[in-house]
């Protein structure tokens, strides 16, 4: 019976290996009288290869179509699934379905390659970057019976660089305005010619003259010619279009600024119609009066009686969306007949005109940053000496109309709120590292036009419990409470008006919090917070969040026997749950120019700390104890916190992440004469853990080369922490299929005390040997990552143990996985939502 189970089973097996073999025959479904693609190379003749020709060969190769069948570790993993099914039936669902249309890819052919099309477009590549004479052939090479790549040579010849840039201006207003800004062209006479550095320039000269009111002037009423008979020298030519519209040649000032703040589609004529309300020179038509004047007095830079500028026409735009109070802006601007009147009934702006007015060319709705699209064609193929680089035949479209326009502009923004109150419930599981579980549920109400002045009023409620599990489970349950009261001001909330000239809307927030979290059979621990912040974004990637005023008062409570105990056990603890003050400020600056389409992207973040400075010259000290306000001790510390990342993008897929946080606190006065001998608890560094050096828990490494080996039979006493910290991280992201993604990384870093305590020997931070108490640690992970969640299974096991004896810290060479009592002890599942930096 064993026997014929054995072979009915190699059987079985021999079929499953002959499919996956055939299947992984690339061609299998490759059709008579065709082959693979296999794809494409650029190569250069021999002693013809251009100085740039690496970043050349980049361009030329990213024009190549089709691109070849895709690839996992150099194997076509997906073209090899859809040769292991059969074209399914129509209608019909299942394995061959899945494998032909789901996860397989088909085979991309050499048919629906074209060479020689594929060869002018790469050629005129060349030709757009100077090689005028360049020459590009295609040659299909075949391999074996059923495959085949394709080569293409190019033979660049010489490059054409610029000679001289004349441009060719008069003395109208829009001649000299370009005039004045020739030193910035970006035609520069040496370099090379660039069709690129043309369409730069002609953006240039567009976004010159919309910063001096030429609002309907447009790049594509820019002409640059290229002369090419100077022996592979250009000489060019720029001008404005002889057949520009009299509009485009024409600065325009502003004459009324009108919003609609309580504007809709469905209710059109009502939301438009009222009595103008003039505030600072702005009319505002209200008639529900949802919205008090001042807020868009910081909002709106167009002014009347001022020239346009498209800046202030973006920045204004941004402010109004960043309100957070509108979820549709439209800008219109109509040019204005006779400035004695104020025309204040109008149209649907949805509709291609107003009142008889065509519509201008800068409608803006939304963030519309009042781009235009510009086509134009690489250059001319039969290489004449003279190449127009702009398109021809714009006609006058606005040339009748506006002939006898008075040069003045009126501007209308239409805001449509949102609904001005809402309410938000958020239910989140958490599952720690440290052996806890649980789930939280914040509801927050919000009002977003609290006072009728675009204030974010927030109450919020919270709730959770967690509970501990696994072989250290101590029986330790706990919950947490919390109530939050927070209002967030768009703008800055000053005795003297700040106003930075930026699209980002200034913040002032005002927020009061208190938070109430229990540990069963231990303590309560009572945390009442108020703070002042101001929140401004300076540019798309620079944020700065400074709070002037931080107050936090812990109060710890009820507190039992059973942690008195504990106390007794390990003295330190008691500074985890101490009553005092924090009374401070901080600051943080974030630079973060994330990016999936860019190669190298960074994050970049600083934090600075301070508390108790202000209060300790001013509350006097009675004898030998600590300085008190209304009997509590207050902090005093001073902490800085640098955070760099850098995100390598190595291909389609694939990603290289590297971390470095160094973290530096220093506690003096009431910190060190008090209860501990360091910064308060709630301030000081930790690290293990999921989002940390992944091999240890979360709370259990340092300080420095100091252990509680309680910890290691339960999580009670796992709050081991530090003033000073230094961590770095390295992981490789590659994504597999699907939402799966693997990651392979390694962590290293620990914390030490700025001050010796004699209760935790070798836990203070020296220069000479900190390096001797870094932790080591390594692993990979699963993440799913559904978009709008990312599920994290990281496992982790250590290389170095900083507590062990000097000579004995490296364990590399006692990893055993084989071995079930090491894998007790040093594998460490990390479960976690999100990505860990």
């Amino acid at each position: 019976m064993h026997r014929i189970n054995s072979h009915i089973i190699t059987s079985l097996c021999c079929c499953m290996v002959y499919l996956v073999i055939s299947s992984c025959s690339t061609t299998r479904s490759v059709p008579e009288g065709d082959r693979l693609y296999t794809g494409s190379e650029v190569s250069w003749k021999k002693k013809r290869k251009p100085k740039d020709y690496s970043t050349l060969s980049d361009g030329m190769t990213k024009r190549i179509r089709p691109a070849k069948n895709k690839r996992f570790l150099g194997m076509p993993l997906k073209l090899w699934l859809y040769n292991l099914g059969h074209e399914p039936k129509p209608g019909k669902k299942g394995l061959n379905h899945l494998l032909r249309k789901k996860w397989g890819e088909p085979p991309v052919l050499l048919s629906q390659a074209k060479p020689d099309y594929t060869a002018n477009v790469l050629e005129q590549y060349l030709v757009d970057n100077g090689y005028f004479q360049a020459d590009v052939t295609s040659q299909v090479i075949n391999h074996g019976s059923k495959k085949a790549k394709i080569k293409y040579t190019a033979s660049p010849h010489h490059r054409y660089t610029i000679n001289t840039v004349k441009f060719l201006t008069d003395s109208s207003a829009i001649g000299k305005a370009i005039a004045a800004t020739i030193k910035e062209s970006s035609l520069i006479p040496g370099k090379p010619y660039s069709l690129d550095s043309i369409k730069a320039e002609r953006e240039r000269i567009h976004a010159v003259l919309k910063e001096r009111g030429y609002y309907y002037f447009t790049p594509d009423y820019m002409l640059v010619q290229a002369d090419t008979n100077h022996n592979g020298k250009v000489d060019m030519y720029v001008k404005v279009k002889e057949n520009t519209p009299v509009a485009a040649l024409r600065p325009y000032r502003l004459h009324d600024v009108i919003l609609y703040p309580d504007y809709s589609l469905d209710n059109d004529s009502t939301s438009t119609a009222g009595t103008p309300l003039k505030y600072k020179g702005i009319y505002i038509i209200d008639s529900a009066k949802r919205f008090r004047p001042l807020v868009f007095n910081k909002s709106v830079f167009l002014r009347p009686d001022s020239l346009y500028r498209l800046s202030s026409h973006n920045i204004t735009l941004q402010r109004l969306i960043n309100l957070g109070t509108f979820k549709f802006i439209k800008g219109q601007f109509s040019p204005v007949r006779d400035t004695s009147i104020h025309n204040f009934a109008v149209g649907n702006p949805n509709l291609p005109g107003n009142n008889g007015v065509p519509r201008s060319p800068n409608d803006s709705s939304l963030r519309n940053r009042n781009n235009n699209n510009i086509n134009l064609p690489g250059g001319d193929t039969t290489r004449s000496n003279r190449r127009d680089t702009s398109r021809s035949g714009f006609s006058n479209t606005y040339g009748s109309y506006f002939a006898a326009d008075s040069g003045w502009l009126d501007a209308r923004f239409y805001l449509t709120p949102y609904q001005r109150r809402s309410l938000q419930t958020e239910l989140r599981g958490t599952s720690k590292s440290n052996g806890f579980v649980g789930s939280q549920i914040k509801i927050t109400a919000k009002n977003r036009n609290w006072l009728h002045a675009a204030d974010l009023l927030e109450i919020g409620l919270t709730g959770g419990m967690e509970w501990q599990t696994g072989n250290n489970a101590g029986g330790s349950n706990s919950y947490s409470l919390g109530a939050e009261v927070a209002v967030t001001i768009p703008r800055f909330w000053t005795p003297f008006g700040l106003n930075p000239r930026t699209p980002y809307v200034p913040r002032t927030r005002v927020s009061l919090n208190y938070d109430l979290y229990s540990r069963s059979d231990m303590y309560n621990l009572n945390a009442y917070t108020v703070q002042l912040q101001y929140l401004w974004q300076r540019t798309k990637n620079l944020n700065h969040a400074f709070a002037p005023i931080a107050v936090t008062y812990v109060l710890p409570t009820k507190t039992t026997a059973a942690y008195d105990s504990i106390l007794a056990n390990d003295p330190s603890q008691r500074a985890a749950i101490s009553k005092q003050f924090i009374l401070g400020g901080n600051y943080t600056i974030t630079y973060n120019n994330l990016n999936a389409n860019k190669i190298h992207s960074f994050y970049l973040s600083g934090n600075l700390d301070v508390s108790g400075n202000l209060a300790g010259l001013v509350v006097p000290k009675k004898g030998d104890t600590t300085k008190n306000i209304f009997g509590n001790p207050f902090a005093q510390y001073e902490r800085i916190t640098l955070e760099g990342r850098h995100y390598w993008q190595l291909g389609k897929g694939k990603q290289w992440v590297n971390r470095l946080y160094m973290g530096f606190g220093f506690p003096y006065g009431n910190s060190v004469t008090g209860i501990s001998n360091s910064m308060p608890f709630v301030k000081q560094y930790f690290t293990g853990g999921s989002s940390s050096i992944r091999a240890f828990r979360a709370r259990t490494l340092g300080p420095g080369s100091y252990h509680n080996y309680a910890v290691d039979t339960t999580s009670l006493l796992a709050n081991e922490a530090g003033d000073i910290k230094l961590e770095f991280n390295s992981e490789l992201r590659i994504h597999l299929a699907s939402v799966f993604n693997f990651a392979a990384f390694i962590d290293a870093g620990n914390v030490w005390l700025a001050r010796p305590d004699t209760s935790k020997p070798g836990g203070e931070f020296k220069m000479n040997s900190f390096l001797k108490d870094i932790a080591v640690g390594a692993g990979v992970g699963l993440r799913v990552d559904a978009s709008i969640v990312v599920v994290r299974f990281d496992l982790a096991f250590p290389l170095r143990v900083p507590y062990l004896p000097e000579n004995q810290r490296w364990v590399i060479n006692q990893i055993n996985f084989g071995d079930p009592d090491w894998r007790k002890k040093n594998l460490i599942l990390n479960i976690a939502i999100g990505y860990p930096f």
